[in-house]
């Protein structure tokens, strides 16, 4: 089967891949948008789960051959890249964030995924029990790794949707340039630079794509609609693993609680940020939202900063032999700086009550 990528052109894939494509789990991942409510502030950002998957397949299949890799843990690699986000459920991490404590995360569900239904036994045609499960893995590193094919296949698809250059990075030189030393994935020092741009991209896509105020602010009030549908009972945690996008929103519009957060959102009538404070216990605290939504009148959200630069785990191959990259590159030093001067909690209420709504020293 061949399909054509808006990023890669031609994507080949064997019969095994193209059944587990067809398979009405794989499908869904159509209808689940890779950016949630991005589309809000940069309208091209509608694109999906479902193309993003076939990209890390493509990634990872060129990885794999620059790394030498036989035909048989290559199948297992690409196999595993096609499946790496089958268990997202709506709104991608946005929904995630609101049903983890619920259902897990979507590795979690993405295991039981490949254990049960259509594709479990497509898989259990051809593999063991789990042998398709490579996080933690040399091989898994090829798909999960800080330069694997995920993060730049995301940032690559990102970037093109949205229009914003920051994610326009070397695939090619990184690609090129890691090596594998015993069981250790890296990149030679050769390619450090580019290595640099990804992480640069990265964590400017973070900071004003992925977390951009009004992004973050479609995603407070989705976050509140979930929670609200299930505290009403309205909809189940569970329904989520099989739903999409539109359907959660056609259920939540039936909540009398999620109903006006998802009519808003739907017509791009946003909460406004009333004020911009330091993250603390107090912002985090939920108490907060009640005590600040009784005094003023009106709907009162927090939304506290998420965490964008993780600690990046890779190594360089120097002369003197493997070292952190952070050791070898003051560029990735302080990008964890530059995150921790950008976090920032938003207070939030409706644009009409703005005027009303006077944080002063609350927090």
């Amino acid at each position: 089967m061949i399909i054509k990528d808006e990023i890669y052109g031609t994507i080949e894939f064997s019969d095994l891949e193209r059944r587990i494509i067809d398979t009405s789990d794989f499908q869904r991942l159509r209808r689940i948008k890779q950016m949630s409510f991005t589309y809000l502030v940069y309208p091209g950002a509608t694109h999906t789960r479902f193309e993003h998957s076939l990209g890390t397949l493509h990634l990872a299949s060129m990885i794999s051959d620059r790394l030498g890799i036989d035909d048989e843990r290559k199948e297992k690699i690409r196999l595993y890249a096609l499946l790496h986000d089958i268990g997202h459920i709506p709104f991608s991490h946005e929904g995630e964030r609101a049903l983890e404590k619920f259902l897990g995360g979507h590795e979690k569900i993405g295991r039981k995924k490949m254990k049960e239904g259509e594709i479990g036994e497509i898989l259990n045609e051809n593999y063991k029990d789990g042998e398709i499960e490579l996080s933690e893995s040399t091989e898994g590193k090829i798909v999960d790794s800080d330069f694997g094919a995920d993060r730049m296949d995301y940032l690559k698809r990102d970037a093109n949707n949205t229009g914003v250059a920051y994610g326009v990075i070397d695939t090619d030189r990184i690609i090129h340039k890691l090596c594998l030393e015993g069981n250790e994935l890296c990149i030679d020092e050769g390619g450090l630079e580019a290595a640099e741009f990804l992480l640069i991209g990265r964590f400017m896509m973070f900071s004003t794509v992925y977390l951009h105020h009004t992004v973050r602010i479609a995603e407070a009030m989705l976050n509140r609609a979930i929670l609200s549908g299930i505290e009403d009972k309205t909809v189940k945690p569970e329904e989520f693993l099989s739903a999409t996008d539109e359907e959660i929103l056609i259920r939540l519009q039936d909540s009398y609680k999620a109903k006006k957060y998802v009519e808003r959102l739907l017509e791009r009538k946003l909460y406004k940020i009333v004020d911009v404070v330091e993250p603390s216990e107090k912002t985090k605290d939920p108490e907060s939202e009640k005590t600040l939504s009784k005094r003023f009148g009106c709907d009162v959200l927090v939304d506290n900063p998420h965490t964008f630069f993780k600690p990046v785990d890779f190594k360089v191959k120097t002369e003197k032999g493997l070292v952190s990259i952070d050791e070898v590159s003051e560029l990735v030093k302080s990008l964890k700086k530059s995150e921790e001067k950008r976090k920032k909690a938003l207070v939030l209420c409706p644009e009409e009550k703005k005027e009303n709504v006077i944080i002063e020293e609350f927090f």
